[in-house]
């Protein structure tokens, strides 16, 4: 029973990890100093985004605080909560990613499980996993924010992703196996972008992801000091999605 039972942790383990395998072969991932060198996603600070949905007739939608994964047009069956994205030390031996800078992702306030992912910053590229809890598994289908540093208006560059059927939903795209995503990115504008955290100058990043399904964009913009400060994407089915930054804050480390 011991052996049966183990065996089917390490395939269950196995089924995880081939749901959420990633390739983009041509980030820059650094061997040495991977939380050390940043200047934005540093450990101990904490980025706080709000969010807007909209369907492609421009209505807003809401996260179902029936069904976390469904959205309602119903503004009192809603969540209303900030997207908290941590940047942590990670458990000495147990880092999520190898190689990148820890994030855990939650929901303020706290509707469910937090999820842990992974962050690359270095002098050559920034490049983030999305966060990807309930309704927002849909931002896997999409371009992931990511740049080229200190690249000029017109730059441009490319790369691929396979995702499996678990990230699958009517709401945002159905397949079965695996859909191939081919990205493209260019650097399209600079520009002084008014937020929360005051006017900001940013690199605007036009990138789509093409597959058999059809085409997915975003639009981010990135600040040298804060990271991707919005993100705009459009998705499958005509779904968009925005994200804010609003806050930005320092924690102590213990």
């Amino acid at each position: 029973m011991k052996v049966k039972y183990w065996l089917l942790t390490i395939l269950g383990i196995i089924s995880v990890e081939a749901c959420l395998a990633q390739t983009y072969d041509k980030v820059y991932i650094e061997r040495k100093n991977v939380d050390t060198n940043n200047s934005i996603y540093k450990v101990g600070r904490n980025f706080y985004y709000t969010y807007n949905i909209k369907n492609a007739q421009g209505d807003e939608l809401f996260i179902s605080d029936k069904d976390k994964n469904t959205l309602t047009s119903n503004e009192n069956e809603t969540i209303k909560s900030l997207m908290k994205w941590e940047i942590i030390e990670p458990v000495k031996g147990k880092r999520t990613n190898r190689r990148q800078t820890e994030v855990r992702f939650s929901f303020i306030p706290e509707i469910g499980s937090r999820s842990y992912t992974g962050i690359v910053e270095n002098e050559q590229n920034v490049w983030l996993h999305p966060f990807r809890m309930n309704f927002f598994k849909s931002l896997e289908t999409a371009p992931f924010p990511y740049i080229h540093i200190d690249k000029s208006i017109g730059y441009t560059w490319s790369d691929q992703m396979k995702i499996g059927e678990y990230w699958s939903n009517k709401l945002w795209g159905e397949w079965q196996g695996e859909l191939l995503l081919d990205y493209t990115y260019t650097i399209t504008d600079e520009v002084e972008l008014t937020t929360a955290l005051g006017v900001l100058h940013c690199q605007k990043v036009v990138s789509t992801a093409k597959s058999k399904l059809g085409e997915t964009t975003l639009v981010s913009y990135f600040s040298k000091e804060y990271g991707f400060v919005r993100m705009e994407y459009k998705l499958l089915t005509g779904l968009e999605v925005v994200l804010d930054l609003t806050k930005v804050e320092e924690v102590e480390i213990e």
